[in-house]
């Protein structure tokens, strides 16, 4: 249980505070302390500091990731599950394969005629 607080800690630091902080850094360094007062004002402050830090934050990321992988992007646990419900689709994708072949097999003796055909006039001229 604590390994799971810890990579949820970790994640959370990679993927929202490191993004918050870069933005707060961002903004003082383009507008000084009146542009992040600004922004504090404004209707969503947390999100607009993430999106002005997210290019800052991959930088930083990729730099971490160089030190030590894995410390950078950290590891996302996911469920997968796979659901079979296509009781018919063997036969008709069978069917479809079969007309298929016969279709490019038929396109392929037409195409070997017309070379035969064209390699005898070739010879003759």
């Amino acid at each position: 249980m604590a390994k799971d607080q810890l990579r949820d800690f970790h994640l959370f630091a990679m993927e929202s505070a490191l993004p918050f902080g870069m933005g707060i850094v961002k903004n003082a360094k383009t507008g000084g302390f009146q542009k992040i007062m600004d922004v504090l004002k404004s209707k969503d402050p947390f999100s607009e500091f993430q999106v002005d830090g997210q290019t800052s934050a991959k930088s930083v990321r990729d730099k971490i990731e160089k030190l030590i992988p894995g410390l950078g992007y950290p590891v996302v646990s996911v469920d997968v599950s796979v659901e079979e419900k296509y009781p018919d689709y063997e036969s008709n994708d069978q069917d479809s394969l079969v007309s298929t072949l016969d279709r490019i097999d038929s396109e392929l003796d037409q195409l070997r005629r017309l070379i035969s055909n064209d390699s005898l006039e070739i010879d003759d001229q």
